[in-house]
């Protein structure tokens, strides 16, 4: 969802190395500023963000190398602050860590002012625990195909943080998303985190995960790029570019569409009274892995208003590149090879990437990695192979590395386009997002063994591969995208619930995330159980009338309808189906639900418990996320 229908909905609803960075010396550094962010920037130069190596910090009291990141807002902005060459500094820092690498990353919510953990030892920092969600009973509705569905509203306030590293692969007990600053006196989480040996090489991201609170979080800032560097480097540091692309702001949007848009009342009344009309029914019987269409849950038109033959009937919002105006500028050697590292940072829109010329040429994007991971499965060489695409689509928090080597005086343009999908979703413009041109050659042009790949090789589709020949030895699982308006339980009013939804149980109940905790736990009970060592195939299927994403924590997983072939991946764009007329209710269209299917090798997966969502952060915040352990 977009920002700007965000902040609609919730009115109509609402009724380089780091020192001296003892936690001693930060707050004697930080203690001089006020907890703001600082002015956002608007120059066209891109300014890349800080680089902090991890192995290069000085060591805690428990012999940790230790990053203390303290949580601020500043109106629209959240930042973290920290002290950098002695110096207080407040954008998101690239973290660069190396395969096997122990550290410590302390987290500390001063969203509310000075907090008591951002000065103590780390030995002294409290272990933290989950914020228990308030006592709630779940209110019934007839949902998708006539199964029960199970309401519950949280309205939060953004004065939760936590810490998600996003494409992480080790224990999630090191990472654990359902831990709260709010749960200690020192209002401050320290996580001993330990890199993987078998960690991908390749792009990451770290981002707040404070249920409910994570969409206006990230939305805000709070959310950077950490690398993990190969073994050997394959480039210099000065021919790599992170690329984070984020909202600018202020929050603007892409036309004047925002500024004149039309109040979605009446859809959302109307589809909260029609929730509360539907009667009881039996369950309909179906096929879970061929649902037939089903009627949509908010309608089509509502008195005046009509979402019918809308491209997108939501505004974006304006992009920044490494928080400098789109579109940024960057200026390059000529015939060196550059990796450009591109991040979409954003809470809740897609990016379709493609690249032209100075003439409008389409140019193909040599991709070496996505989402963290070597397209050609090399994790010493990284960079060896590449797969030539002519369109990048990046979900939130979706990932990619690019090689790029310009001629002398050339110039290339990164540019975002918009394709409509589906009734609910954003209208983005056209938008140049960099400009890249070549400067003089390099004294001596560096060169990088790179060939392309043969998709029909690539590591996803020798798992496909191995799932086809042993179909036996592959659990299927359907997983369904459901959401609703429906009345406030707690008074006037209406509010949004999005549901992620194991349809596959053929007693299956649509249920917002509501975790529940056995005293003393610091994970919940658990949606779904697997099996160490198993193989899945997930047919995820979107059910509304807008597009979302799929994301699991602690693993990548085989996306395997993409464009270019199976991809490995942890979050893909899942699109919407198609529309169909409904006979009973011209105003309740039929949805057609769309399929992605991906595959889930568990057998090198930690054990553990954590969850899967759809990475549109206002949805995941609204109930699209699910629990999963691995025993």
């Amino acid at each position: 969802m977009s920002l700007g229908l965000r902040s609609l909905l919730a009115s109509t609803l609402g009724a380089a190395a780091l020192v001296s960075v003892s936690a001693t010396a930060q707050a004697s550094v930080l203690r001089a500023h006020p907890a703001r962010c600082g002015a956002p920037r608007t120059s066209e130069a891109i300014a890349e963000p800080p680089q902090i190596r991890l192995s290069a910090l000085p060591l805690d009291d428990l012999g940790r190398h230790e990053l203390i990141l303290r949580v601020a807002r500043d109106g629209d902005r959240f930042c973290y602050r920290y002290t950098l060459a002695g110096a207080g500094e407040n954008r998101a820092p690239i973290l660069r860590v190396r395969r096997g690498e122990r550290f410590a990353l302390r987290i500390v919510n001063e969203l509310d002012g000075p907090a008591p953990g951002a000065t103590m030892a780390a030995s002294a920092i409290p272990r933290c625990m989950p914020q228990p969600m308030p006592s709630m009973l779940p209110v019934s509705y007839v949902g998708y195909m006539n199964h029960p569905t199970q309401s519950r509203a949280m309205p939060m306030k953004d004065v939760d943080a936590n810490v998600h590293l996003h494409g992480f692969q080790g224990s999630p007990e090191q990472e654990n998303v359902f831990l709260s600053t709010l749960s200690t006196p020192a209002r401050a989480c320290e996580y001993d985190v330990t890199v993987p040996r078998t960690q991908p090489p390749g792009t990451y991201f770290y981002h707040t995960h404070a249920h409910e609170m994570s969409g206006d979080e990230v939305a805000g800032g709070l959310g950077g790029m950490w690398i993990v560097e190969p073994d050997e480097a394959q480039l210099s540091a000065s021919d790599e570019h992170a690329i984070v692309l984020r909202y600018r702001i202020p929050f603007v949007g892409d036309d004047q569409f925002t500024q004149f848009m039309p109040s979605y009342a009446p859809l959302f009344l109307a589809g909260a009274a029609h929730a509360s009309a539907q009667k009881p029914a039996a369950p309909a019987i179906f096929d879970p892995f061929n649902p037939p269409p089903w009627p949509a849950t908010i309608p089509i038109r509502a008195g005046n208003l009509s979402f019918h033959g809308r491209c997108g009937s939501r505004p974006g919002e304006l992009t920044a590149v490494d928080d400098a105006d789109a579109p940024g500028q960057l200026t390059v050697p000529a015939g060196e090879p550059q990796l450009l590292r591109v991040l979409n940072a954003t809470s809740d829109s897609f990016e379709k990437l493609h690249l032209r010329g100075a003439s409008g040429q389409a140019r193909s994007l040599a991709v070496v990695g996505r989402d963290g991971t070597p397209v050609g499965g090399d994790d010493a060489h990284p960079l060896a192979r590449y797969l030539t695409m002519n369109q990048l689509v990046l979900p939130p928090a979706g990932r990619a590395d690019v090689l790029l080597t310009l001629a002398p005086d050339e110039v290339v343009t990164l540019y975002a386009v918009h394709e409509c999908t589906a009734p609910g979703d954003e209208h983005k413009a056209l938008a140049d997002l960099l400009v890249i041109r070549a400067a003089a050659p390099a004294a001596a042009p560096a060169a990088i063994a790179s060939t392309p790949l043969d998709a029909s090789r690539t590591p996803a589709m020798q798992l496909v591969q191995f799932a086809r020949t042993h179909p036996r030895a592959v659990r299927r699982r359907a997983i369904t995208y459901t959401e609703y308006v429906l009345p406030n339980a707690r008074g006037k009013g209406i509010h949004p619930e999005y549901y992620i939804t194991e349809t596959s149980k053929p007693d299956f109940r649509e249920r917002p995330y509501w975790p529940a905790y056995a005293e003393g736990a610091r994970t919940p009970a658990a949606d779904i159980v697997v099996k160490h060592g198993s193989i899945e195939e997930w047919d995820l299927f979107n059910a509304t009338m807008e597009s979302h994403s799929f994301h699991i924590h602690q693993m990548s997983f085989v996306a395997e309808d993409q464009p270019a072939g199976p991809a490995m991946l942890d979050t893909v764009m899942l699109p919407f189906g198609s529309l169909l007329a409904n006979p009973k209710d011209r105003n309740y269209p039929l949805i057609k639900p769309s399929r992605t299917r991906v595959l889930l090798d568990f057998r090198n997966v930690p054990r553990g418990t954590f969850v899967f969502h759809c990475h549109m952060l206002f949805h995941e915040d609204h109930g699209m996320m699910k629990i999963i352990r691995v025993e």
